[in-house]
């Protein structure tokens, strides 16, 4: 079987028999063995015949629609699949594919002793042997073996960067692929409108064949780097975990930094899931014939079998994580009322205890779910004390809050409280703002100038206050996000019209995060604008129509990120 010219693997062509016979599908297989194939078949497949694709989860979807679930590899997926089934009452089939279209070679560096295995490992932390020096450094190493392109994974954005740099006096280009490296960057930049310190350091490294890649940057130069990147051109790019996950770009080889993430808290080793899902990018399908997966070990090395653990083929099994929020809640009160509990009684959660033999895994798993219960116990009181439920129904708030996906609490109170109604568009920019900023640890904020305080702010900061205590002493966790001013000045400054480079004068925020901030106001500001159409809110509906059009331009457009500038796409009126 084909498609689009290409030869399916069984795997694949199992699938797609079984979505043309009616049945649903649950796939396994490993990070670039083709699972994307399948989604895009069902896609077009659903759109020529004018049907909707939803992206939800499996508990969430009516008995008449198809699921097309898609997974690296799951160890307990035969228990997933039987969960959904008992759920939907409905056909599905289940599809695993253990093998790799391209195999890998795993092996390990250890700083002062170069290429190893896991022998030489225990060896060296057994005996005081004298440690060689390498006279290549890992990468220095990976480019002699003709290994290339590379991908490698650090756990930290300006790590990246400066990783990046210290590679700087390397050109893995040839003369002929230097001429159209440039060329491609400049006509992309060109049609993304780049510019910048940030751009400018990023072309030098381009131009050798380096760069970076991670959430910071700014969305339009990530889409400049991975089309080079799919172009072949980039041959060294060092990325965070984020590349792995949302974006289907393989290399030769995948180089891990260290062993460790610090999870905020401390340093943990990598998980063998995330381990296999970052080396599957390794090894280009129809390219390379083997891929290859380097794990850097610096000095004191990790235990050995803190390293077998880590790069093992026992993939961790996927668990619940079942915590339904309000908004949730009051959608599936609105439909079950005090029968709401069923939820938790169909959850994967529940499922797997009931899966599970007893002892102490048993009563682990069942002290989770009573947690569960318990706190949709405590979050159900939580909304009657509020007035968002009423007996037994929902209220006009409660109406309100369910159509609202976060931060759904605050926004209502927000609007049933007229406190929007006091605030020009620019204020509401910057309380929205604030209801989804989380600043980052090392980064500095200009003090908004005092004119821009209204007095709205301090009342919805005592709201948020106030819920958060109120949940705390329910027992309630997570507790709501507190409200955050920090970002004021430079939230204002954009809101008024200032181009997005001279941000830096007001925050030291990374441009990827000040655009993921907006945006998330926006898609708040989004749903509040449903909300007051509805309600024939027709003042509030104009300023927040200005809200969205004050925030959402430029660089914050999500449509430039895909199409370019103003002169890439001309939108109908």
């Amino acid at each position: 079987m084909e498609y689009h010219g290409l030869k399916l693997d069984p795997f694949q062509e199992l699938a797609i028999q079984s979505l043309e016979t009616g049945h649903s599908v649950l796939v396994s297989a490993p990070t670039g063995a083709g699972k994307t194939l399948i989604a895009e078949y069902t896609l077009e497949k659903s759109l020529n015949e004018n049907r909707r694709v939803i992206y939800t989860a499996p508990i969430k979807a009516p008995l008449h629609i198809k699921i097309v679930a898609l997974g690296a590899t799951v160890p307990n997926i035969n228990q997933i699949a039987h969960w959904i089934r008992s759920v939907r009452k409905s056909a599905l089939v289940v599809i695993e594919e253990s093998c790799r279209p391209v195999p890998l070679k795993h092996k390990l560096w250890l700083e002062h002793f170069g290429v190893a295995n896991l022998k030489d490992l225990k060896r060296l932390g057994r005996e005081p042997v004298q440690h060689r020096r390498p006279r290549q450094s890992l990468i220095e190493y990976v480019v002699s073996q003709q290994q290339t392109p590379i991908l490698y994974f650090l756990f930290n954005r300006r790590e990246c960067e400066r990783y990046a740099r210290s590679y700087s006096r390397l050109n893995l280009l040839s003369p002929a692929e230097q001429v159209e490296i440039n060329k491609q960057f400049n006509e992309l930049s060109k049609r993304f409108e780049v510019s910048g310190d940030d751009f400018t350091a990023l072309g030098k490294l381009v131009s050798q064949g380096i760069a970076y890649h991670h959430a910071g940057m700014l969305p339009t130069l990530k889409e400049i780097v991975e089309q080079l990147f799919t172009a072949g051109l980039i041959k060294l790019l060092f990325a965070t975990e984020t590349f792995a996950v949302g974006v289907n770009m393989p290399a030769r080889t995948v180089v891990f930094d260290t062993a460790y993430k610090f999870d905020g808290i401390r340093r943990n080793p990598l998980k063998t899931r995330d381990y296999q899902q970052m080396a599957g990018r390794a090894g280009r399908r129809g390219i390379d014939r083997e891929g290859f997966v380097y794990l850097r070990l610096d000095r004191p090395y990790p235990r050995p079998s803190v390293v077998e653990q880590i790069t093992s083929d026992k993939v961790e099994e996927v668990k619940s994580q079942f915590n339904l929020s309000y908004n949730g809640i009051l959608n599936l009160y609105q439909t079950l009322g005090e029968n709401i509990y069923q939820a938790c009684q169909k959850s994967l959660s529940n499922f797997q205890i009931s899966d599970r033999r007893a002892g102490k895994k048993h009563q682990a798993a069942h002290g989770k779910y009573h947690n569960v219960v318990n706190q949709l116990k405590r979050k159900l009181s939580l909304l009657y004390n509020l007035g968002y439920l009423q007996n037994r129904k929902l209220t006009a708030k409660g109406n309100m809050a369910r159509q609202i996906n976060s931060y759904e609490l605050l926004l209502t109170e927000f609007i049933s409280r007229d406190i929007l109604e006091h605030l020009n568009a620019n204020q509401i920019n910057l309380l929205l703002v604030a209801l989804v900023f989380e600043p980052r640890r090392g980064e500095w904020y200009e003090k908004p100038a005092p004119e821009l305080w209204h007095g709205a702010f301090k009342t919805a900061t005592q709201i948020s206050n106030n819920l958060r205590t109120l949940e705390k002493k329910g027992g309630i966790m997570p507790l709501t996000k507190p409200i955050e001013f920090k970002l004021s000045a430079a939230v204002d400054a954009w809101s008024s019209g200032e181009m997005f480079a001279n941000l830096v004068k007001y925050t030291s925020a990374s441009d990827g995060d000040l655009i993921r901030t907006f945006r998330m106001a926006i898609q708040s500001l989004r749903q509040l604008l449903h909300l007051s159409r509805q309600m024939g809110l027709t003042v509030l509906t104009e300023k927040l129509t200005d809200c969205v059009d004050k925030l959402r331009r430029d660089e914050v457009d999500p449509v430039r990120d895909i199409f370019g500038g103003a002169d890439a796409l001309t939108l109908p009126e």
